[in-house]
């Protein structure tokens, strides 16, 4: 949709409280800003895109025309299991891992509770590592609040 400052990990999250697109049209301010890492800045942004009607009447027109607006199996986040091992746990992966894709272990992570981040910082719980890790695992260490597990360590604890 080019929404400036929207990117793939936001509208997953704005899509998981929604049935359909159009939703968004009655949206506040609060709406977007209650949804954890979404900031006032993209909350502003989606909202002015879809109180344009000209983007409200596009969006129209696509669906006509038979682009699904509507909230799919795959676009609802995971079931995650009271008591997951990860739960509430953010998680970065580094390094050249042995035993999956990092797409892998980030689903493996998400499943067991985990959230993904893309970079070290006093947010970050767990730090996964591979082969050839590099800066990011000194960072973690500098840091000295991250736990730091190898790729077997963290099937391990998927259990």
């Amino acid at each position: 949709l080019s929404i400036h400052h929207l990117g793939k990990k936001v509208s997953k999250l704005i899509a998981a409280g929604i049935g359909h697109v159009l939703e968004l049209c009655d949206w506040t301010l609060e709406d977007f800003t209650n949804i954890k890492d979404v900031g006032p800045v993209v909350a502003e942004n989606v909202m002015a895109y879809f109180q344009d009607p000209a983007n409200v009447e596009m969006l129209r027109e696509m669906e006509k025309l038979g682009v699904n607006l509507t909230q799919t199996a795959d676009d609802r986040p995971p079931e995650v299991a009271e008591g997951a091992p990860l739960s509430g746990k953010t998680i970065l992966f580094t390094g050249t891992l042995q035993q999956m894709t990092r797409t892998e272990a980030q689903e493996k992570a998400v499943a067991a509770g985990a959230r993904n981040i893309s970079a070290v910082s006093s947010n970050l719980d767990i730090l996964v590592v591979g082969e050839k890790a590099g800066s990011k695992l000194k960072k973690a260490q500098a840091l000295g609040t991250v736990q730091i597990l190898t790729e077997d360590e963290f099937l391990e604890l998927l259990g």
